[in-house]
């Protein structure tokens, strides 16, 4: 049974008033469809495009995997995703924002990314684009002048349950602020220092409830999302994904890591298989660079390696390049030419080398 069958508004296109004792005598079974929802926010969103009517058309199908990244962000307190480009993982996260706002009333959650203006316009475009899949999410946003806000490096938006969201610049000048739960979008771009110092102490405070009483235990509360591109091991978003991982071990019940490769949007049809090739053709491929976009792979020294990759690949881009033979540092500098000769449709590899005696 749908909810918009308990509610009764419409019996063959007749139009019933809604009093107060109709809501109340519904409240049961609508606290167990929002309990529902809340552990499975993409029949949720199912049921804002249907109705609960099977036979009625969707314009948003889920992909399987896009169903787990939706479940794992709404279920658990700290959620950290690697995912690569066409992944629509921004798209996801803001989604999931959008439902915990609309389930979980006077909840205020924000997003933050490495620039201010690029987490607004991150907010935007996907919000416009949810709302115009689904005009249901529309529909719970309030668009009251003063209330929603959308500029240029600052968005907002308020929903009909006093429930909101916005960005926050990831700077010193955003203390003091308090929220319930965030979005830390691309976050290898984020100061590990601002982080722990300034965004997560913003959430210190517990969401309260529509009856003024507080639970301490709920997901969203204290809830963060950490959603990236891979990046360079040694750095602060790559220990604080060896953190969650160790947590999700330790407590599974908060804690979850999720990562992915270029093939499975490449599987579902949101990315080209022709354009991946391409990308390892061109003349300018960045193996590391590509492991680090498309593979999920953190790029960085190795314990215990023998040399630095992380100086060394840093080093690889020549600042003045000889496209020949050149008197320019010594007359008695050489070159030494290194070929490693392909095989079986395998590339064949030419280093060059310039050797400078010293004295």
């Amino acid at each position: 049974m749908a909810l918009a069958d308990l509610l009764n508004l419409s019996n063959k296109n007749k139009k019933i008033g809604l009093s107060e004792e109709r809501v109340r005598a519904i409240i049961p079974a609508a606290r167990q469809y929002i309990a529902f929802w809340r552990e499975y926010p993409d029949i949720f969103v199912d049921f804002l495009q249907t109705g609960g009517d099977p036979t009625r058309k969707k314009e948003l199908n889920f992909f399987f995997y896009q169903r787990v990244f939706l479940r794992a962000a709404m279920r658990y307190k700290y959620v950290y995703m690697v995912f690569p480009r066409a992944y629509s993982k921004s798209f996801l996260s803001i989604m999931v924002l959008m439902c915990r706002c609309i389930l979980y009333p006077r909840s205020k959650l924000f997003v933050t990314s490495g620039g201010k203006e690029q987490a607004a316009g991150i907010m935007k475009e996907k919000v416009q684009e949810i709302c115009n899949l689904i005009p249901a999410f529309k529909q719970e946003i309030d668009w009251t002048r003063g209330k929603t806000l959308e500029g240029k490096d600052y968005a907002k938006y308020v929903f009909q349950n006093e429930s909101y969201f916005d960005n926050i610049a990831a700077r010193e000048s955003s203390r003091g602020k308090r929220r319930h739960g965030g979005l830390i979008e691309e976050c290898v771009g984020v100061d590990g220092t601002i982080l722990n110092e300034v965004l997560i102490p913003l959430m210190n405070i517990d969401r309260e409830c529509m009856d003024g009483t507080v639970q301490e235990a709920e997901t969203l509360n204290k809830s963060q999302i950490y959603v990236t591109t891979a990046g360079w091991k040694n750095t602060f978003p790559y220990n604080k994904l060896i953190q969650l991982l160790i947590r999700m071990v330790l407590d599974p019940e908060k804690a979850i890591v999720m990562g992915g490769t270029w093939r499975i949007p490449v599987l579902v049809g949101l990315q080209s298989k022709n354009f991946v090739q391409e990308l390892k053709q061109d003349g300018t491929f960045n193996e590391a660079s590509f492991d680090r976009e498309y593979e999920s792979r953190w790029s960085g020294t190795v314990e215990d390696a023998f040399f630095n990759g992380e100086v060394f690949d840093r080093n690889r881009k020549l600042q003045q390049p000889e496209y020949e033979a050149s008197g320019r540092s010594s007359d008695r500098a050489y070159y030494v030419l290194s070929v490693d000769v392909g095989r079986k449709k395998c590339q064949s590899v030419i280093c060059v080398f310039k050797v400078t005696p010293q004295s």
